[in-house]
């Protein structure tokens, strides 16, 4: 089921993408083209970016396409690297679940007060910021994913 969510997050993280360049690209060419800027471009891209990123962190990470520097793993023997593999994912899992939390505790503020974006949109923060901590609580989660089924390291080559 996570694996699922998880899809359909990194399917709407495809479609801000498009919007994003399809936006951008509108602008260009009416500020350009037609000497008529838009007053909406830049604040959209700003919003599907927000929820781009968030949505499609959790994808990466099941993935193990996140960034993982492994230069010191990489020269330990092979226990020693799996164990502090092991160690770096808790780690990395811990903190995304804080910085869930937090998020989560400031979307629910933002729901709660009627807080909304200061530009020419006013959209209610929430509606964008709900994406930050679900992409992190998810991403946390496939941390500990990894971790409960590792069981040799795998060196940067091989991810």
């Amino acid at each position: 089921m996570h694996d699922g969510i998880t899809l359909v997050g990194y399917l709407g993280a495809v479609i801000c993408l498009i919007v994003i360049v399809f936006s951008y690209s509108y602008e260009v060419g009416a500020r350009y083209l037609f000497s008529a800027p838009t007053t909406w471009a830049s604040s959209l891209v700003s919003y599907m970016l927000v929820l781009m990123v968030f949505l499609a962190m959790p994808e990466l990470t099941r993935a193990r396409s996140h960034i993982f520097i492994t230069i010191v793993l990489d020269s330990m023997p092979e226990r020693r690297a799996l164990w502090f593999q092991r160690v770096s994912f808790l780690v990395a899992a811990f903190a995304c679940l804080l910085a869930a939390w937090f998020c989560f505790d400031a979307t629910a503020q933002q729901y709660v007060r009627g807080i909304s974006t200061v530009n020419e949109w006013g959209v209610p923060k929430w509606l964008l910021t709900w994406a930050i901590p679900y992409g992190l609580a998810s991403t946390s989660i496939y941390f500990l994913r990894h971790v409960a089924t590792m069981t040799s390291y795998q060196p940067s080559e091989a991810i």
